[in-house]
């Protein structure tokens, strides 16, 4: 017999194209009603798509024998079934306590961090968790009362990218995100499968249990029977339009710029106000989240009065600072915006704008400059003495001596460089050409550039400009090399 909550996850799993074949998965099972759900639904479809379940299970350290009792449960399905069983004891109070956490926090943050350690010793791409659309709901409102910005109204995602410690990547997948806590509850009952209960969930110590136990039941019975649902709605169309706003916040992205010390140390980044004003203010907000980021490193509890007090900025006079989460400072500095740490300060080095780059002097033979941050050298022969083939190697690259002219250098990119790209020679610019490379933003700062001017030659380690390329009538070749080849 076919039961309807297996099959609704089972169907919306197959349109969002949650699993592949083969797919190894690591399933996060606490043995509660949810996690049981997603469980019994993998293994609906472990023939179907042939898959390989580990399942993982968490002893927090938090509800003694109740917890014991809860892992030789999820143990004993799984020997029943056949699956492979992975069990952790934590201590999450002493976690939580040493890192300064919420107990919430810390067990969720050693959760994923556990999974991806289990996915990268079995091989696994992907790691399964059982949030439902009731926690989907919660979340969104939790997001709302704490003033986040739009992404907050996303929700829980279906599915996203995870990293673990070592850096590697996964991907985190719901499969039973479309199913509410009641379906789930009665396709258990319908199936004859037992679950555990967690006391903890009842109890309204958390701010997200007040919502779960007493708001969102309010809503319902007071406002709309459809609450969950509405919400759930609400999330998809917020997802649809972030994602928009963030591909058009990519295309701006150039606007930020690096700050260094005089050591060479990152502290802070720079806006230009004259290209922030010319965009919409949600592409501009959500460039700024992005810059905020980029110093504090996270965003949590940064809420949208900060971005916007940081927005304001740019109507106000030349010196005027603020005081932000993460002892982050904004300040408005002639036609800028800097945000930086706190306590920074001295002289700064914006690599973007301030950095005039080394000339190369290519009327000799031979040269280079090995400076820690480019690695570049050269040589000049004639085109008679080098192999008719010219090497196809991204670190290596010839140019037409004579078609270069006066004034090579090599520098990082900065506003108004280009390339010529194609036998047309077609004219793009260079912030186009990362972002058609998906070259992430904090790396483009770092990449060096041959460039006469704002005509860039070489994106070093990329692509070639057509400008100066050796030709059958070519007489001297200028051989570039990238030393520095770790990008």
């Amino acid at each position: 017999m076919e039961i309807k909550t297996f099959k609704k996850a089972a169907d919306n799993i197959k349109k969002l194209k949650l699993l592949e074949t083969d797919d190894c998965v690591i399933a996060g099972v606490s043995g509660g009603a949810d996690s049981m759900c997603m469980l019994m639904t993998l293994l609906g479809l472990k023939q179907e798509f042939d898959l390989d379940i580990i399942v993982a299970h968490v002893n927090h350290g938090i509800r003694g024998e109740e917890a014991e009792r809860d892992a030789d449960f999820v143990r004993d399905f799984c020997a029943d079934k056949g699956l492979t069983f992975e069990l952790v004891n934590a201590d999450i109070p002493k976690l939580a306590a040493e890192t300064g956490t919420t107990a919430e926090e810390a067990g969720r943050n050693f959760r994923y961090s556990y999974f991806c350690e289990l996915a990268s010793k079995y091989n696994a791409k992907k790691i399964a968790v059982a949030h439902n659309s009731d926690d989907n709901a919660e979340t969104v409102l939790f997001n709302i009362f704490r003033g986040s910005g739009l992404g907050g109204l996303k929700g829980i995602l279906p599915i996203r990218s995870i990293s673990g410690t070592d850096g590697k990547k996964y991907t985190l997948i719901r499969p039973v995100l479309s199913l509410s806590r009641a379906e789930i509850e009665e396709g258990l009952k319908e199936a004859g499968q037992d679950f555990c209960i967690d006391r903890t969930n009842n109890e309204d110590t958390y701010a997200r249990n007040r919502l779960r136990n007493i708001i969102l039941p309010m809503a319902r019975d007071s406002i709309n029977s459809n609450v969950y649902g509405h919400i759930g709605n609400l999330s998809r169309q917020a997802a649809l339009v972030y994602d928009y706003i963030e591909q058009e916040t990519e295309k701006s992205s150039s606007c930020i710029s690096r700050i260094f010390d005089e050591q060479g140390n990152k502290t802070g980044v720079s806006l230009n106000i004259s290209v922030l004003e010319k965009l919409h203010q949600a592409i501009r907000q959500n460039l700024l989240r992005r810059a905020f980021e980029m110093v504090s490193g996270k965003l949590k509890d940064v809420e949208e009065t900060h971005i916007e007090a940081i927005d304001a900025l740019r109507l106000r006079q030349s010196g005027k600072r603020l005081s932000l989460p993460y002892d982050v400072t904004a300040f408005r500095e002639y036609d800028r915006i800097i945000l930086t740490k706190s306590g920074n300060t001295g002289f700064f080095v914006e690599k973007n704008f301030f950095f005039k780059g080394e000339l190369l002097d290519i009327t000799g033979e031979k040269g280079g400059c090995e400076s820690g941050i480019y690695g570049i050298t050269w040589e000049i022969r004639n085109r008679s003495e080098l192999p008719l083939e010219i090497p196809k190697c991204q670190d290596i690259k010839w140019f037409d001596h004579e078609k270069i002219g006066d004034g090579l250098m090599v520098r990082t990119c900065r506003e108004g460089d280009y390339m010529l790209i194609g036998r047309e020679k077609h004219r793009k610019s260079l912030s186009r050409f990362m972002i058609d490379n998906k070259i992430p933003l904090h790396e483009r700062e770092r990449i060096p550039l041959l460039v006469v001017g704002s005509h860039v030659l070489w994106v070093v380690g990329y692509r070639q400009d057509e400008s100066c390329l050796v030709t059958d009538t070519t007489e001297r070749v200028l051989i570039v090399k990238n030393n520095n080849q770790k990008r």
